[in-house]
């Protein structure tokens, strides 16, 4: 029998992936790391927010922090994370793709 606090610590990050800002800004990360400011003006939102988010992220392993001098840079945690986000992501087309199908018979 698995031990129950992997199924927390998985519960516990899917929790901090389940934020559509959030998904954008992985997608954004998967080329490389970028500044907050490169993040806030790709999915349009204030410096504030995306620190907001990515705190969130940080807590998780989602992401990780590096400063060089007045700027913070992010990455990915790990590539299985961009793994997930794609499986789930192309899930998602799936699932509209299959609901418009529906609605049009």
């Amino acid at each position: 029998m698995k031990d129950k606090r992997i199924f927390q610590l998985h519960a516990d990050i899917c929790q901090a992936l389940t934020h559509p800002m959030r998904l954008e800004i992985i997608d954004c990360l998967r080329d490389g790391e970028k500044t907050v400011t490169e993040l806030a003006e790709a999915v349009e939102a204030s410096q504030g927010t995306i620190s907001r988010h990515l705190s969130v992220m940080r807590t998780k392993g989602v992401v990780i922090p590096r400063r060089e001098g007045t700027y913070s840079y992010y990455r990915l945690g790990s590539s299985r994370i961009i793994a997930a986000y794609d499986e789930m992501h192309g899930f998602a087309i799936e699932y509209l793709t299959s609901r418009s199908e529906l609605l049009n018979t």
